[in-house]
């Protein structure tokens, strides 16, 4: 990845930072040295939303938090970096823009871009007409070990969310790639409910993620809801809820 960043070093880069990561990625963020990272969801309906809120900040690209991101004590979902040939506020302004999305069963929904398991497998499933809507003004979407590239970015007219619609065909290559569907349950869980989600050891609750997704056999729609109520039972049944 550094590579990638090198060869682009002509663009401004800017990271965003997953709060909803396990780990305190703000923390991380000023303990090397970062600074004016802001909420991308200040002057929205979700902008009292501070624990769970994406920052954005704009960085260098020989930043003492880039190297960081890149290690190996990064956490694969803490963010992502974006590079772009346009200004801090044409970035800000477009992601925050993603906010929401509209899915092909024309309920809205909130879109996990900045968490990188998801958002750059959704841009990476994206046509080229669609991964420029998606994108916008970023050229490229990094985090440790993948990215994905907008051959012609630009800034599209502001528009207030959700405005985008996730192509049928990205929902099918979403649903086929298991790494994507354990993610989602897991945080969905953790959405639902903290207590539950913290009941195991994290790689304990991957591992029963991952059984799940490879023996559930119900309607595709019901994944999150039945993995919830699945743990519910058994921690119902270990007596502790």
């Amino acid at each position: 990845m550094r590579s990638v960043i090198e060869q682009h070093a002509d663009l401004h880069w800017f990271v965003v930072l997953n709060a909803t990561c396990d780990d305190n990625i703000m923390q991380a963020f000023y303990e090397q040295q970062g600074s004016d990272a802001q909420g991308l969801w200040l002057g929205t309906p979700y902008e009292d939303w501070r624990e769970v809120m994406p920052r954005i900040a704009a960085i260098t690209t020989d930043h003492p938090f880039v190297e960081w991101a890149l290690s190996d004590d990064a956490p694969q979902d803490w963010g992502m970096l974006v590079a772009s040939p346009f200004a801090f506020n044409d970035v800000r302004d477009h992601l925050q823009s993603l906010t929401q999305v509209w899915m092909p069963n024309v309920q809205h929904v909130f879109f996990r871009f900045y968490d990188p398991r998801f958002g750059i497998k959704v841009a990476t499933l994206c046509d080229d007409t669609e991964r420029k809507k998606l994108m916008g003004p970023s050229a490229i979407w990094l985090a440790k070990e993948t990215y994905v590239e907008n051959g012609d970015p630009a800034v599209l007219n502001k528009k207030e969310f959700p405005w985008w619609n996730v192509p049928e065909s990205v929902v099918k290559g979403l649903s086929e790639d298991p790494s994507v569907l354990i993610t989602n349950l897991l945080n969905g869980l953790s959405d639902y409910s903290q207590a539950l989600y913290e009941a195991y050891p994290e790689p304990v609750l991957h591992k029963k993620a991952q059984r799940f997704v490879a023996h559930y056999s119900g309607p595709e729609g019901q994944y999150l809801a039945t993995f919830i109520e699945l743990i519910k039972k058994e921690q119902h049944w270990l007596g502790n809820f």
